[in-house]
């Protein structure tokens, strides 16, 4: 049975080493595993709306997600993996466990600084959430 992979790709240096962790170890497997690349989109202030449509904040995170996962795409391709991009909005822990379950996905990899201590925990947070929340394993590159 196949294995279905999460990396969430939030247009970091830390999230192309997942990428090229997943590269290199996707062909260990019998059978490759499904990917899925994930960029999760900030909500933005609710009093937006009174300057831009609902349909102009769309393209705005759209825009912006495919913008940040151009580079995992890309190095994906040349590793001759052919992931499926998808672009979603809300709060980033959520979001990314919300959709591991939706996608029925067997594991979540994602790049980390490796930050310990109170900058750790502050600048970790998502990590630590996702680690917390996910009903599935969570391998973390540093």
């Amino acid at each position: 049975m196949a294995q279905t992979w999460l990396l969430p790709i939030d247009g970091s240096e830390t999230a192309l080493k997942a990428v090229d962790w997943v590269i290199v170890n996707a062909t260990e497997f019998a059978a490759p595993p499904v990917v899925h690349l994930l960029n999760v989109q900030p909500l933005l202030p609710a009093d937006i709306g009174r300057f831009v449509n609902h349909e102009q904040i769309r393209a705005f995170h759209r825009e912006q997600g495919e913008a940040a996962l151009a580079p995992a795409v890309a190095r994906m391709r040349e590793g001759g993996i052919d992931a499926q991009p998808h672009v979603s909005v809300g709060d980033t822990a959520e979001t990314i466990c919300e959709f591991a379950s939706t996608k029925a996905c067997t594991q979540i990899v994602m790049g980390t600084h490796g930050r310990t201590g109170v900058i750790g925990v502050l600048l970790g947070s998502t990590t630590i959430k996702v680690a917390h929340q996910a009903g599935i394993p969570v391998l973390l590159i540093r």
